[in-house]
């Protein structure tokens, strides 16, 4: 795992007067082996600073390093893996959760290398390796995600980015998937961007919060300093719209 740096990133869609900027100017480290939790409300521009991180979208200003340096995709390579917010839409129909999986894992492994990898991601994520025949509608919301996560750990990525991965979900089952990425973290040491409008579930798995709003970070730094003694007006907002405990989480429900 390496550390990921963005500095002075900014984005803007269209051109002219009717240019609208979407990241002004912002700089942010996930450090190497942690989760940086991105935090904000809709139209903040956390996505699309994902999306710039794994290049669908182009940065006007700035730069995005990995271990210092520019993020090399040659050879089809590409070191930062991203889940999306709706796991259905992100997995074909048509192929199954082993093909899916199997689809990012690195040329050169034998079949039988291929078929045994396959199963111990969906193991990892929890999902039972004898349902690799299955399809995406077969699965419910929470395992879809499951599968998307070992699909994205598939193309041994050095930086996992993951983008709203819990908001399509039901409340029961945003616990479980939050519970996977700790164990996943713990077990992996996995450096993470993770981006949620929930400030209360970036507390449960970020070791630092960056607040973002109008495309601008307005405070950032470890966790528990940040909700301990907010400065900005905005972060206190997010901090208050906090219920007192999360059902889901403290129970631990898995699927």
């Amino acid at each position: 795992m390496s550390e990921l740096r963005f500095e002075g990133i900014t984005v803007r869609f269209g051109t002219g007067r009717a240019a609208m900027t979407a990241v002004d100017d912002v700089s942010l480290t996930v450090p190497d082996g942690e989760v940086l939790g991105l935090v904000g409300e809709s139209g903040s521009g956390k996505s699309t600073i994902a999306r710039a991180a794994v290049g669908l979208i182009p940065v006007q200003e700035g730069r995005i390093l990995l271990g210092g340096r520019p993020i090399d995709v040659r050879h089809g390579r590409r070191p930062l893996q991203m889940v999306f917010q709706d796991p259905y839409s992100s997995l074909d129909p048509r192929m199954t959760i082993g093909a899916s999986v199997a689809e990012i894992l690195p040329q050169g492994l034998s079949r039988a290398s291929r078929r045994a990898e396959v199963e111990r991601l969906l193991d990892l994520v929890h999902i039972d390796p004898a349902r690799t025949g299955s399809y995406p509608s077969q699965l419910s919301g929470g395992q879809r995600q499951r599968v998307a996560i070992a699909r994205a750990l598939a193309g041994r990525p050095e930086v996992l980015i993951a983008d709203e991965i819990t908001s399509a979900l039901d409340v029961s089952i945003q616990g479980a998937i939050l519970n996977l990425v700790r164990e996943l973290q713990t077990e992996l040491g996995l450096s993470m961007l993770f981006i949620s409008h929930n400030l209360a579930v970036v507390r449960y798995v970020a070791s630092r919060v960056a607040v973002m709003r109008g495309g601008r970070i307005v405070e950032e730094g470890p966790t528990a300093d940040v909700l301990a003694d907010p400065q900005h007006d905005y972060t206190r907002e997010l901090l208050a719209a906090i219920p007192g405990r999360i059902p889901s989480i403290e129970q631990g429900e898995h699927l």
